[in-house]
């Protein structure tokens, strides 16, 4: 997995640290969310407080290190999951629960990377991640989970001809998508925002915790081990047999995985110097009655293609309404005011919406915004950087990684263009929040260029006669660059 050597040195990944200052208040504000205040039962699981030998250790029980000792553990693998806090309390049980294929970079930019057949095989494993989810659910019947089917990508700035291709596109990758012209859209998202939407039929969203609940039961069903509240604090891990310390005791294993996004720079710098903390923010509306149907008549998630814009979905008769992208990883004030005024712009006839449960959580980020998949070196393995990408990669992940350790599976060398790059440093964050001011400026401009177009085609459209063979339609911007696929 490339890395330069000014980020990555394997002297200093091994050597020893003092003890982390990291917790896990430090990733995610310690408010309750919605899912937390309907979530079911968790067992209590304990600190590390006795040495163990074992075959794997994977840092972090989030989604991708629960997956992978989920897949070693059902295979005989003797594997022990450590996680600085609970199962469940980071980003793996705050997000908005959006399941479907698709990363946080978009395609055409990854097409432009790693060319079409690299670009397809990529998307396939994001896809062949949202059935494990689906496969997985069904097989343990987790409790309170509730898939949910559809979801629309809404096109704030782009006219239908861009839908058309990238849903064209999403298709020949293997995903089913339609392209929904202005019309169909308004009549279930009534706003005048969207001109128009990608629709994914097979796309679903859950309750994020309850799968990671249900997820670590399943890794213990299977024989693994877990452990809460137990920070890694530094490790050894250049030879065969690899330490890792921690508060009370340490563990010994033949192979390491690293899941703990940005939890990790405490005891391994060099990686947490490719990890970008960055703050998303999710609230959940008092219960709407009767008013969510003036606004919204789709039964699935909805997103839009801005970078950090709003994705929502209704839960029961109230809306869970996400948004924001930002390096400042503390929570802004008043949230719950910002969340309703983001509604309010969009959905004015909803009325004055109280917001009930409102919180930010903290993930991992790459520069590349692509996950971080691979090997390390010898016996040392990595899946984290999910910012912004879904629970699918994040399964995948796990399923690559088990799978290499396992099976010799090379698959994850797929990510090799996507390696360990420097996010951090004295002006990493800066640079990068001037990124997402600049791409949240151009998607004003783009808008307001659509807002322009609009009326002028309708007006010419209302003088020109109709003809058999209508010319192509021109979108108020170019196609691809706008053309995300959001994953949240």
């Amino acid at each position: 997995m490339g890395c330069p050597s000014s980020a990555w040195s394997r002297r200093e990944v091994i050597a020893p640290r003092r003890p982390a200052v990291y917790t896990p208040a430090m990733v995610n504000v310690a408010s309750e969310t919605f899912f937390e205040a309907t979530a079911v039962a968790r067992p209590d699981r304990p600190a590390l407080r006795t040495d163990l030998d074992c075959e794997v250790v994977v840092v972090g029980g989030g989604l991708a290190g629960l997956w992978t000792a989920l897949v070693l553990a059902r295979r005989g693998r003797d594997v022990v999951v450590v996680e600085a806090g609970r199962i469940g309390a980071g980003a793996s049980g705050r997000n908005a629960g959006f399941v479907s294929a698709g990363y946080a970079e978009i395609p055409s930019r990854i097409l432009s990377r790693v060319g079409e057949d690299h670009a397809r095989a990529l998307w396939q494993l994001s896809a062949e991640g949202a059935e494990a989810v689906r496969s997985l659910i069904a097989e343990t019947g987790m409790p309170g989970v509730e898939p949910a089917p559809g979801r629309l990508i809404a096109f704030r700035a782009a006219g239908e001809s861009v839908a058309a291709r990238v849903a064209e596109r999403m298709t020949r990758w293997g995903t089913l998508a339609e392209a929904w012209p202005r019309a169909q859209v308004r009549e279930v998202l009534r706003s005048e925002r969207y001109y128009t939407a990608l629709h994914l039929p097979g796309a679903f969203q859950i309750h994020p915790l309850n799968f990671v609940l249900g997820l670590a039961a399943a890794v213990e069903a299977a024989g693994g081990r877990i452990f809460e509240s137990t920070p890694v604090q530094a490790g050894d891990v250049a030879g065969v047999r690899k330490v890792i310390e921690t508060p009370q005791a340490r563990l010994r294993a033949h192979e390491v995985v690293f899941c703990g996004s940005a939890g990790i720079g405490g005891a391994f710098p060099a990686l947490g110097r490719c990890i970008l903390p960055v703050a998303r923010h999710i609230g959940v509306s008092a219960p709407l009655g009767e008013r969510l149907e003036s606004a919204i008549r789709f039964a699935g998630a909805v997103s839009d293609t801005r970078q950090g814009g709003d994705h929502y979905r209704i839960i029961g008769d109230r809306l869970l309404w996400g948004g924001g992208l930002t390096t400042r990883t503390s929570p802004p004030a008043r949230l719950d005011r910002l969340i309703a005024a983001d509604i309010a712009a969009v959905y004015p006839q909803l009325g004055p919406v109280e917001i009930t449960h409102a919180w930010s959580g903290v993930t991992g980020s790459a520069v590349h915004l692509m996950p971080q998949i691979g090997r390390l070196g010898p016996g040392l393995w990595i899946a984290s950087a999910f910012g912004g990408q879904g629970l699918a990669p994040t399964a995948i992940a796990g399923q690559l990684i088990a799978s290499a350790i396992l099976d010799a599976d090379d698959r994850w060398r797929l990510f090799i263009p996507f390696g360990l790059v420097p996010a951090t440093g004295v002006f990493g964050g800066f640079a990068t929040q001037l990124s997402f001011w600049s791409r949240r400026l151009q998607d004003r401009l783009d808008e307001a260029l659509m807002r322009r177009a609009a009326p002028q085609g309708a007006a010419k459209a209302a003088k020109t006669p109709p003809c058999e063979n209508p010319p192509p339609e021109t979108p108020a911007v170019s196609g691809d660059d706008i053309a995300a696929v959001p994953s949240t």
